[in-house]
């Protein structure tokens, strides 16, 4: 018979998820909209240059740092549990976070060039920007880490309120007193991440640990640290995002068929944005099924996995064909839309990478991160060498994100064979 005590933890624990992934799809929600706004407002050079400083922020920054959320998130929580001081393992996460904002400081620097010839023009001004949306996403991912190791699950939901308010209200402000520089724009969503961590240090600080009778609904870094983590994170975002950045970097002479293929892009990503809850969701099951040595029962998952996304597959196939042209004109006002087998190979990418994240939480919960970062890496490779450096662009882009999704699924399933399996010999 369930306790009561047991009840209300689970209670507790399904109110901590719905909050913590409620805010994160309000966020991504409010980037989106923020996007429609603009494609709205500006002209389509303008948008075309937003759209891929989103791309690229989204890569750099949030590629990066949370990383160092994950694994603050591990090292506070498991500081609590044990009785603790947690500032040691904030100041790891503090160093953590100065050495990443290095990397993506460099990083800044070389993707700056992308941007040009779009509406920012100056390269001065794109690394710029591109810095100060990754020293914002700093502070803030560095803020989430500490909150939720210590289960203050409604501050850390919180932090991605704010920031989701903050960049739909300043957009509203910009179209009501038609503001055209698109360097305005832009500084929406490099500084909107700050607000929260403003906000929100003070309150922070002041928060207790909450009781050990929660679980924490970010899933911890694998062994082996923040930076296979980091790199991991990094290549997944960059596969998921560049295809369309170099699009709009090469054909800057032709921005409505670069703010096209954008627009489709952006949306044909969504399912993207459902990854980590994915891996939340699966990572505490797979990791204690394979500590009890329970392959089999992972492996029954998986297949039960594949079937259903076999059939959503299908689904988000036909709405890439039939629903998600309509979106780009009604909601971005799109002019140019690409051809119908450039949606179909865009689509595609997102279901096969769905099917590749499953196999990465295997690997994840076998605390295997190298062969995973390894993987995305590999993919990401290919994506470049392919879409930034073969003709014609569009074609390109498109061709190289749906290799790059299928040789990460390749890669993970070839690790996944190499495990160790008890049962398999029994």
């Amino acid at each position: 018979m369930t306790s009561r005590a047991e009840s209300g933890s689970r209670v507790r624990r399904t109110g901590a998820a719905a909050q913590v992934a409620g805010s994160q799809i309000g966020l991504a929600l409010s980037n989106y909209l923020v996007l429609a706004i603009a494609a709205r407002h500006l002209d389509t050079a303008g948008f075309a240059a937003l759209s891929s400083y989103y791309l690229l922020i989204n890569t750099v920054g949030r590629g990066l740092f949370a990383a160092v959320e994950l694994e603050a998130t591990r090292a506070v929580a498991d500081a609590v549990a044990r009785g603790h001081d947690t500032a040691p393992a904030v100041r790891a996460a503090r160093n953590d976070t100065l050495r990443l904002l290095v990397v993506a400081l460099a990083l800044s620097a070389v993707a700056g060039p992308l941007l040009l010839g779009q509406a920012l023009g100056s390269a001065t001004l794109a690394i710029g920007m591109l810095a100060a949306g990754a020293v914002t996403m700093a502070a803030s991912y560095l803020l989430r880490g500490p909150l939720a190791g210590r289960r203050r699950y409604g501050l850390y939901a919180a932090t991605f309120w704010i920031e989701a308010l903050v960049g739909l209200a300043v957009a509203a402000v910009f179209v009501i007193v038609d503001v055209q520089g698109i360097a305005w724009w832009v500084a929406i969503l490099a500084l909107a991440p700050i607000v929260s961590a403003l906000v929100l240090a003070r309150p922070a600080t002041r928060m207790p640990a909450a009781p050990a009778d929660g679980a924490a609904v970010v899933p911890a870094a694998a062994r082996g640290g923040v930076f296979w983590s980091a790199a991991l994170l990094l290549a997944g975002q960059g596969v998921w995002n560049l295809a369309a950045v170099f699009v709009t970097s090469r054909l800057a002479d032709t921005p409505a068929i670069a703010a096209g293929f954008v627009t489709v892009a952006v949306i044909l990503r969504a399912p993207v944005l459902l990854f980590p809850a994915v891996q939340a969701l699966l990572l505490p099951s797979f990791t204690a099924m394979l500590g009890d040595g329970d392959h089999s029962g992972v492996r029954t998952i998986v297949r039960r996995l594949g079937l259903v996304l076999a059939g959503g597959g299908v689904v988000w196939l036909a709405l890439s064909v039939f629903v998600v042209p309509w979106a780009a004109r009604l909601l971005f006002g799109a002019t140019v839309v690409p051809p119908a087998w450039v949606l179909l190979v865009l689509a595609l990418s997102t279901v096969v990478g769905a099917a590749a994240q499953i196999g990465q939480t295997r690997l994840v919960a076998e605390r295997r991160p190298a062969a995973v970062a390894v993987a995305w890496i590999v993919g990401l490779a290919l994506l470049v060498v392919v879409a930034y450096l073969l003709a014609p662009p569009v074609a390109a882009a498109a061709i190289g994100q749906l290799a790059a999704a299928v040789a990460v699924f390749v890669l993970l399933a070839v690790a996944a064979r190499r495990t160790p399996d008890p049962g398999a010999t029994s």
